[in-house]
């Protein structure tokens, strides 16, 4: 097992420098040619350590919502045929311990759950069996031609992705999914469908929950972990982050030249100082 090792040093080379590279890209260049994201709530995430040309990464957002009800099977294939680099998921857990691809809280907006449950529309999504789950259809909210698509299982994803293209794994709102780290951890770990794909490093948790992200981090140090926040935050926020985070994805319409000034400064101080 290979252990990526953390700490200022380790976040300045694969996180901050890259993000600064990247944030300093995207002021000086129109969105629409960086983020090619169809998702309105696209992140600007940081470059891997690894990316050898200065082409922006490519990420499918839940897959490729754009194109396809997000967070299916076929979006997954969607997101692989437009040549992305990745494509993003968000993982929860069902009330049983299953891993399943959800973004939000409540089946309401994707799925025909008031047809199949009446009532229990705006339930925690979190409250359904993995049985459950399965009697949902997450396809024909988005078109008729998707009827019958079904809430996939974390790993459908790895079914998938490539060494070419792929995933980066949201863990969605930890505190409605007790374990779901340890979970991940272990699907990743000890699943032949997973395993490669970790080795080409083609993997990425990310998260905005910092007590969650230090907790996979624990757990699992040797997969690559992005903490994500919706502002560029300042040394003082990020500097505690580089303890277990490797890199940090924010949203880039709010991006300013103080934000990346601020990014830039740790870079500078901590390089002064090693």
């Amino acid at each position: 097992m290979k252990h990526r090792a953390r700490g200022p040093p380790a976040l300045i080379r694969k996180g901050l420098n890259l993000m600064a590279y990247r944030l300093t890209r995207i002021m000086a260049t129109t969105a629409a040619g960086l983020m090619l994201a169809t998702a309105p709530a696209a992140v600007a995430h940081a470059i891997p350590a690894k990316k050898a040309s200065d082409a922006p990464i490519l990420i499918g957002h839940r897959g490729a919502a754009g194109t396809a009800p997000e967070n299916t099977v076929v979006a997954f294939k969607d997101g692989r045929a437009s040549g992305a680099d990745f494509f993003e998921i968000d993982v929860q857990l069902s009330a049983d311990g299953v891993p399943f691809l959800f973004h939000d809280n409540t089946p309401a907006r994707t799925t025909n759950v008031a047809e199949v449950f009446p009532g229990r529309e705006n339930d925690p999504l979190t409250s359904f069996t993995w049985a459950e789950l399965q009697q949902l259809d997450a396809g024909s909210y988005f078109s008729d031609r998707y009827e019958g698509e079904r809430i996939p299982h974390l790993d459908d994803a790895a079914d998938v992705a490539t060494v070419k293209t792929g995933v980066y794994i949201e863990i969605k709102a930890p505190v409605n999914s007790p374990g779901i780290e340890q979970v991940v951890a272990d699907e990743l770990r000890n699943d032949p469908k997973w395993t490669p794909l970790v080795a080409a490093d083609k993997i990425q948790v990310i998260g905005f929950d910092e007590a969650s992200n230090r907790r996979f981090a624990a757990i699992a140090p040797e997969i690559e972990l992005q903490q994500l926040t919706g502002a560029v935050p300042g040394r003082a926020v990020v500097e505690p982050w580089a303890t277990f985070a490797d890199s940090v994805g924010a949203n880039y319409r709010r991006l300013t030249p103080q934000n990346v000034a601020d990014v830039k400064l740790p870079i500078w101080f901590s390089a002064s100082t090693r």
